[in-house]
């Protein structure tokens, strides 16, 4: 899907955060020389491509004390739909991914007690087995970011 740089710029601007105002689109459209209407019909374009998923806070669990870890799962191939259908239904989930290669299952949890993380690794090493499930917890955040070249 091909975009302009006009939305790759509005892509790249709403990435980084809202201004807390009244008129937050008012003030981003200004600094991209866009009139506000112009802007909102074109994000409501890029929501209804697909190109957006959607628009919300981004909140550092860490900062709140929540743990997390990124889970990669070996599996046979004719396991992974019914497998992946019980793990999408943990609100802890925020992430569900399958990708080539060994571990082709990979998931994000993040809970707010470190317990609920053991007691979903479990439940993983029940469903796959042990050896077969690996626990990746963050130890350092270098880049959490997209940005779209203009």
């Amino acid at each position: 899907m091909q975009l302009s740089a006009v939305e790759r710029k509005i892509i790249n601007r709403i990435q980084r955060s809202l201004p807390l105002s009244k008129a937050p689109f008012g003030l981003i459209s200004k600094g991209l020389g866009l009139d506000e209407g112009e802007l909102i019909r074109k994000i409501k374009s890029l929501k209804a491509r697909g190109v957006i998923r959607g628009i919300s806070a981004g909140v550092d669990h860490s900062r709140l004390g929540f743990t997390s870890s990124l889970i990669a799962m070996r599996l046979p191939a004719g396991r992974i739909e019914s497998v992946a259908k019980k793990i999408v239904s943990y609100k802890e989930v925020t992430h569900c991914f399958l990708r080539k290669g060994e571990y082709s299952l990979w998931v994000v949890f993040i809970s707010p007690k470190k317990s609920g993380l053991d007691k979903f690794l479990k439940t993983l090493a029940e469903w796959a087995g042990s050896e077969n499930v690996l626990s990746l917890p963050t130890i350092r955040k270098f880049k959490l970011k997209t940005t779209i070249e203009v």
